[in-house]
């Protein structure tokens, strides 16, 4: 076993351990998050350090990605740094204004040293989540060098979703109501999987559920049938094989994300598989009878009978039951973008949104909101406009490579990648409209690997040129 190959592993590892801990969200949970990346990192510049390991074309291929990552992560520490008061009431008046009454309350003078972000702390915490986000990703392309291991790292995911599906599942069918570490607080009937939120849980299945479709589509054989007898025997050859086993598991997921009862990621989930499989017959410039029955099973077979038995006519009561007069998120919503102006040039930190809120509190909302329900509103709260759109700028890149791997790659694994990298993030696109998935580290992990996906779909030779340079149309 290579030096790479013994990394390679513990990867895949990570990837299956990360959403057991309640999405790794818990405070020790997220120090084993960046414990468990920063060595395996360590690992990897240890090897290169003693020439064990080379970068890969793909890590070379996405300077702008490293680039902006390394911007956020360094405006992150700038956010917590002590500066003069005069430079924090120069760039952030609001937070100048926050940290100087804070001190009058406390009967102190105006401090002479502040800080950008009103909850410097979390501001570190999220800096150092963060880097280990990015981490990831390289390590994603650094590792992930062959296109047999690229079939590995996917169905890592798989397996993962697989697990949380059925641990959800079998919890709440049997009443018993538990996770993996700990007693359930909450959403007691529906199924959450090793999280404690259900929404969070369906994200991480609106992922996995991408990752395995894209495998399907791998494996799809493109070869026109002479017949429809002849189609038929390469139907039942096809139940006969292996991808049985694959498409059992994707119809356990559907089950588990409706279990779930997650209105906007059921939503998510099928709006984001028609809107790629409808780009992907753009880009393909064909739709072959697998891609019909496979699209026709996911639609028909999931929805009109796996899920009939397991509630989503309750999914959709909830949906057609939604109003916004009962809904409080609305009007949050309204009072973020309020106090997104205030801060919309440095930001109030990140992490700060629980900190930032209650100064705009207008008495129209009850409880306590720790996050915007809203991950377009909270980060653009906390990081900044320009950050954020960074930001945004790079999961637009990264979507625009998984076009072009769908687009130009001969490999159906390429193609099926692509694929699975533009569903996942579209899912969570459209999730993260109403909700904080990557507030929760387990899946900004796995949404991060779905941008690194995309570069590996688009830039990794294929089988057929292993030794030469990436050109993309492999």
């Amino acid at each position: 076993m290579t030096y790479r190959q013994c990394l390679f592993w513990p990867l895949l590892g990570i990837v299956f351990w990360l959403p057991l801990p309640m999405g790794s969200n818990p405070p020790w949970a997220r120090a084993i998050l960046i414990l468990l990346i920063a060595l395996l990192s360590l690992f990897w510049v240890l090897g290169y350090a003693l020439n064990r390991l080379e970068t890969t074309a793909s890590f070379r291929q996405v300077k702008w990605l490293h680039a902006g990552f390394t911007g956020v992560i360094g405006w992150l520490f700038v956010q917590q740094l002590p500066m003069s008061a005069a430079w924090v009431q120069l760039l952030s008046p609001f937070s100048w204004n926050l940290h100087s009454s804070a001190a009058e309350t406390l009967g102190l003078v105006t401090p002479q040293w502040m800080t950008l972000s009103i909850s410097p702390h979390d501001t570190m915490v999220s800096a150092l989540l963060t880097m280990a986000y990015y981490l990831f990703f390289c390590l994603c392309l650094l590792l992930v060098d062959r296109p047999d291991k690229l079939r590995w790292f996917a169905w890592a995911f798989v397996v993962s979703g697989i697990f949380q599906a059925v641990f959800g599942s079998l919890s709440t069918l049997s009443g018993a109501e538990v996770l993996l570490f700990g007693e359930k607080p909450s959403y007691f009937g529906v199924a959450t999987g090793t999280y404690v939120n259900r929404n969070s849980f369906a994200g991480c299945m609106e992922m996995t559920l991408a990752f395995g479709m894209g495998l399907l589509i791998a494996q799809l054989n493109d070869r026109k049938a002479g017949s429809w007898q002849e189609w038929l025997r390469e139907t039942l050859h096809m139940l006969m094989s292996n991808k049985v086993i694959l498409r059992t598991g994707l119809a356990i997921m559907v089950i588990g994300l409706v279990l779930s009862r997650s209105r906007m990621g059921n939503t998510a989930f099928f709006s984001s598989l028609l809107v790629t499989g409808l780009l992907f017959v753009i880009c393909r410039k064909q739709l072959s009878r697998g891609m019909i029955v496979l699209f026709v099973s996911l639609l028909l077979i999931d929805t009109a009978i796996l899920s009939q038995w397991f509630g989503l006519e309750k999914v959709m009561e909830r949906i057609e039951q939604t109003s916004l007069e009962r809904e409080t998120r609305p009007n949050v919503s309204e009072v973020t973008l309020g106090a997104i102006s205030d801060y919309s040039l440095t930001g109030s930190g990140a992490g700060s949104f629980y900190t930032a809120l209650p100064a705009y509190h207008d008495g129209s909302w009850k409880g306590f909101y720790d996050l915007a329900h809203n991950d377009f509103l909270q980060f653009p709260l906390e990081f900044g406009v320009p950050v954020f759109l960074i930001l945004a700028l790079m999961v637009v890149w990264s979507s625009w490579q998984a076009v072009q791997a769908m687009k130009l790659r001969r490999s159906r694994l390429m193609i099926g990648m692509g694929f699975s990298s533009f569903m996942g993030m579209l899912a969570i696109m459209i999730h993260s409209s109403v909700d904080f998935n990557l507030q929760i580290p387990a899946n900004a992990v796995y949404f991060v690997a779905l941008m690194a996906l995309a570069v590996l779909a688009r830039h990794m030779p294929s089988n057929r040129h292993r030794s030469s340079t990436v050109k993309g149309n492999g």
